[in-house]
């Protein structure tokens, strides 16, 4: 499937634009990571004419160079430095490419808990079920060979850390991937330098290619057109990357059109658009499932950047909104966040090879939002931290600490800047006692979601429960922005079920889409 087809040689991009276009098809989708390739993949399927737009550029094996900072200027958003303004700023990585997010995150899968679904039917915002899920999360398993990281590729980083919980008899397991024939580069977030990762961009854009959907790089949405109460298409321009050609304007009429540029642009777009916000709602209630980093010094060599650098779980704290999982990632990345100046952080930097990460990510109840505020250049996102999940990420960093001591390790450096160095196993206990502010606190979040929830009562939610927008016909969106609450997990999986399911109502329905 992988080297089925290749994207340079079947994604069009800039270079082969000479002129305005019009275009007509079935479907037209904004996006092509999580949500968006899979719906355009459905779509393509069910024998529809597919138009995919991606505002980034398509991007190969021989482009995944290990070279953290070059991919990150090229493959992330805003070369991955978006940022959340609050006390804590937080950091939010995301992807600007074919295959979106997925082309650059760690890989892990989780289906949507059952106990997440469950507290959404409670609420009355929908009637899904998780056994209405399964059939489309076996489909996306099944496709993308998902399944448990094996010891041999998962690198003395994590298995360290398991070791830790083990003596300390914390719950745990390999986390499930979306890989196949991974031999453990530690590049995940840089783009799979082995094609190993089964991201978008490998598995369902081919595959949809394949089926006949065409795919747009370099082409950017700038608004939807609609007609008495009805999606109709979108309008577009494709733009030279380096900013040294002009631009050309792309129009398209479409029967159905899906929205998946993600939790953050989407509702960029729909309220740069003045859409789909009869209930005030676009862009409120965002959820960050915010991470922190926990590094530990160990006397032997660790060599952190081989294996899966995320490859375990400890679910020990899971029902306290608490989940840990392991990664790593280059010198360049990870330096400016430990401690000491001058030849302090030297000596710590020299002995990188010793040092072993993990990190505390908090099923989230604080809501943030995102705004379009005129002449700022892209969204204004605001999220200030609430006690709670405050207290959450003390405990959940004090807790990493004990286990990376029991683990052997010598020092642990947490994220909180006025107790960043630990030395004994008995120090983690101040962290959680201390009076510590919330703006000492460093974050890092990689599944923003809410912020165009799904719901039953239009007057509180901007999508129904099938993922159509209530106050536009024909308009869906397919990405994370759906999720009424944090899910506590990993969300890849649940946007691909939740856009596959949308597909699939649309196909059952197809007379009213398509006559």
């Amino acid at each position: 499937m992988s080297e089925a087809v290749s994207l340079k040689s079947s994604v069009r991009q800039y270079k082969d634009f000479s002129k305005d276009e019009d275009v007509q098809v079935d479907v037209a989708v904004i996006g092509s990571g999580a949500g968006g390739a899979v719906f355009a993949n459905e779509m393509a399927g069910a024998g529809r004419s597919v138009l995919v737009v991606e505002e980034g550029r398509p991007y190969e094996k021989p482009d995944f160079n290990r070279d953290a900072v070059d991919i990150s200027m090229k493959l992330y958003r805003q070369a991955g430095i978006t940022v959340a303004v609050g006390a804590p700023g937080v950091l939010i990585p995301l992807g600007k490419t074919v295959g979106g997010t997925t082309t650059i995150n760690s890989g892990t899968c989780f289906r949507t808990p059952d106990e997440v679904v469950e507290g959404w039917r409670k609420s009355g915002q929908t009637d899904v079920t998780s056994a209405e899920l399964e059939p489309f999360f076996e489909r996306i398993e099944k496709t993308l060979n998902i399944h448990p990281v094996t010891y041999d590729i998962m690198g003395r980083n994590n298995i360290l850390f398991k070791e830790g919980a083990d003596k300390l008899g914390h719950s745990g397991f390999p986390l499930k991937r979306n890989y196949s024939g991974c031999m453990g580069s530690g590049h995940c977030a840089f783009g799979c330098p082995e094609n190993a990762k089964m991201a978008m961009n490998l598995s369902y854009i081919p595959m949809s290619i394949q089926k006949g959907a065409k795919v747009w790089a370099d082409t950017r949405a700038t608004q939807i057109l609609h007609k008495n109460g009805k999606a109709v298409g979108l309008e577009a321009v494709t733009e030279d990357p380096e900013g040294k050609g002009r631009s050309y304007k792309v129009r398209v009429s479409a029967k159905i059109v899906a929205l998946a540029g993600g939790t953050i642009p989407s509702p960029y777009f729909l309220l740069g658009n003045h859409l789909c916000n009869s209930s005030g709602t676009v862009g409120k209630n965002l959820r960050l499932h915010p991470a922190a980093k926990v590094m530990a010094m160990f006397e032997e060599p660790v060599y952190g950047w081989r294996g899966v650098p995320q490859s375990y779980c400890v679910d020990e704290l899971h029902h306290d909104g608490i989940t840990l999982e392991g990664f790593f990632v280059p010198p360049p990345m990870v330096a400016f966040a430990l401690p000491g100046f001058g030849m302090e952080h030297k000596e710590i930097m020299a002995n990188f090879k010793h040092l072993a990460g993990f990190g505390v990510m908090v099923h989230d109840s604080t809501a943030g939002r995102v705004r379009n505020v005129p002449f700022m250049p892209g969204p204004l996102i605001q999220y200030q931290i609430n006690d709670l999940d405050f207290e959450r990420f003390k405990k959940g960093v004090a807790f990493t600490a004990r286990t990376w001591f029991a683990a052997g390790a010598k020092k642990v450096f947490t994220p909180f800047h006025s107790i960043k160095i630990l030395e004994k196993p008995e120090e983690a206990d101040q962290i959680e006692k201390a009076r510590l502010k919330k703006d000492e606190l460093e974050l890092i979040a990689f599944h923003p979601m809410g912020t165009c929830q799904f719901g039953k009562n239009p007057k509180k939610s901007v999508v129904n429960p099938d993922l159509e927008t209530h106050d536009l016909k024909n308009f869906f969106v397919v990405d994370g922005a759906v999720f009424p609450t944090s899910l506590g997990v990993n969300p890849q999986q649940s946007i691909m079920g939740f856009s596959m399911r949308a597909a699939a109502r649309i196909n059952e329905n197809s007379g009213k889409y398509f006559a």
